[in-house]
């Protein structure tokens, strides 16, 4: 028997004899014979009492366990018991983030150039512009003194370096030709595109004053990649070459220098987002900066069964 319950059995006993002890005193007030019980008597009681009382409680204790019997269980039973139950799932949502940030400087003095340079395939220049092939289908004009640029791209597009998107006007904006375009520059520099209002670039020819450079698009019969792209000869045939060769639509630079408006001054392409730059700036510091963010989310179910 534990301690606690021979405690409770103790309190118990002495209850019982407070009570027998009461009901004995009482009756020998009224006259009746009782007899006389000593403390030690009343002791006795208890301690036999509890004596008995531990013996059961050890008997019970000390009786073996049921035997354990084989249990037959058929799946139909399970799966009717389970058909009585609830079914919950529980989603936990796992998310992460990371920012990837890539940042470029790129220094250039704007040494002055005499007349069309061609430096390479992809690169030929004037005194103010940049001109440069990224590939058959994408040429970008940029004007050195304000470090603004144009690029004709795809079939063809046209994009703005300082507005948001790639697509800020299209050659289809244009209607006088449907194959030619024409981009007079400030410097007097004309570029004209040969290239289908929904096609790619074809040819470019390049003229300043009696220079003439020629590069070939990805739309050309002749364009292959060992030929393609700008010639690294520079004609001296460029008054009679470009006064053969159509205009076409046109449009001239104005603006914070790649904007573009056309013959009766109206805004086709492009935004004043800067000053209008009319001297050569000692140097230029380009600056790009570029932040990628990947988001990853995962999600994982779990089961859960609840009875109905």
């Amino acid at each position: 028997m534990s301690a606690i319950a021979s405690t409770e059995m103790s309190n118990l006993m002495a209850a019982h004899r407070l009570m027998e002890m009461a009901r004995d005193s009482e009756a020998r007030r009224k006259g009746k014979n009782v007899d006389g019980k000593s403390a030690l008597d009343y002791m006795e009681e208890d301690q036999a009492l509890i004596s008995d009382s531990a013996k059961d409680a050890q008997k019970q204790e000390s009786a073996p366990l049921p035997p354990i019997e084989n249990v037959n269980i058929r799946l139909a039973d399970l799966h009717e018991k389970r058909s009585g139950q609830t079914r919950q799932t529980q989603v936990v949502v796992q998310e992460e983030q990371s920012v990837e940030i890539e940042m470029e400087f790129s220094y250039r003095p704007n040494t002055p150039i005499e007349g069309l340079v061609v430096h390479n395939q992809r690169y030929a220049e004037s005194d103010r512009y940049l001109f440069k092939f990224a590939d058959g289908s994408t040429f970008t004009i940029l004007d050195k003194w304000s470090n603004k640029s144009t690029t004709v791209w795809g079939d063809p597009h046209v994009d703005v370096s300082d507005l948001e998107g790639s697509n800020d006007g299209d050659f289809k904006d244009l209607k006088a030709s449907d194959d030619v375009t024409t981009f007079m520059l400030s410097d007097g520099t004309r570029v004209t595109f040969k290239a289908k209002d929904a096609g790619i670039i074809e040819q470019v020819d390049i003229f300043k004053g009696s220079q003439h450079v020629r590069g070939l698009g990805q739309a050309s019969e002749d364009f292959s990649p060992e030929s393609g792209l700008f010639s690294t000869t520079v004609y001296l045939d460029g008054e009679t070459r470009a006064s053969s060769t159509p205009l076409g639509d046109v449009v001239r630079a104005g603006g914070d220098g790649n904007d573009w408006f056309d013959t009766s001054n109206k805004l086709v392409w492009g935004k004043t987002t800067g000053p209008v730059v009319t001297q050569r700036p000692p140097a230029t510091m380009e600056f790009f900066y570029k932040q990628t963010i990947s988001q990853s989310v995962s999600i994982l179910a779990q089961k859960l069964a609840r009875d109905a």
